[in-house]
């Protein structure tokens, strides 16, 4: 059996049985460059909503933007599951704390893990906190999207607030 690493086999070396090849499973350095900025772009566009979503104070946009079955991370270890629970509890603080605040994103890294799934890492720089009058709050927020029949969305995602001791922190200050 003859093994091409381009084509759209995937393969497995299995000890002492031999080599397992499957159809079907494309590595997301398979996808065409065409395909892949395809993507790239839809997924900076989730992050554009997002940015503009919690500005606006839309938390039903900001919901959206999550698979119904999402899960949030936030920055005080808390999990809300589900895209209800996430729309809610942001609604929530941005009818009292955060009702003023203002989240500016900048994408620092997007890996495909594969055809249909991302990583997207970006920070995050707040003001407008009526617990932290004054203050630039920074963080870092991972989230993985996965691509099905409604296109791109957040499956999971986690909040990470930055220590003003983080020494990169200051990597976050950067303005668009």
């Amino acid at each position: 059996m003859a093994h091409n690493v381009g084509s759209l086999m995937r393969c497995s070396v299995l000890i002492g049985t031999g080599v397992l090849c499957w159809p079907g499973a494309l590595l997301s350095q398979e996808r065409s460059s065409a395909a892949q900025q395809a993507d790239r772009e839809e997924i900076t566009a989730i992050l554009r909503e997002w940015e503009e979503a919690w500005n606006r104070h839309d938390m039903r946009a900001f919901g959206k933007l999550f698979r119904d079955d999402g899960v949030w991370v936030l920055w005080t270890g808390q999990v809300w599951t589900g895209r209800k629970a996430i729309e809610e509890g942001h609604a929530e603080v941005h009818e009292t704390v955060y009702r003023n605040s203002v989240q500016r994103e900048q994408l620092e890294e997007l890996t495909f893990v594969g055809p249909d799934a991302a990583v997207a890492r970006f920070c995050s720089n707040l003001t407008g906190d009526e617990r932290a009058q004054g203050k630039l709050i920074r963080s870092r927020k991972i989230l993985i999207l996965t691509r099905l029949d409604d296109g791109w969305k957040v499956g999971w995602g986690q909040n990470t607030r930055l220590a003003d001791t983080t020494p990169d922190a200051a990597a976050c200050t950067a303005s668009r």
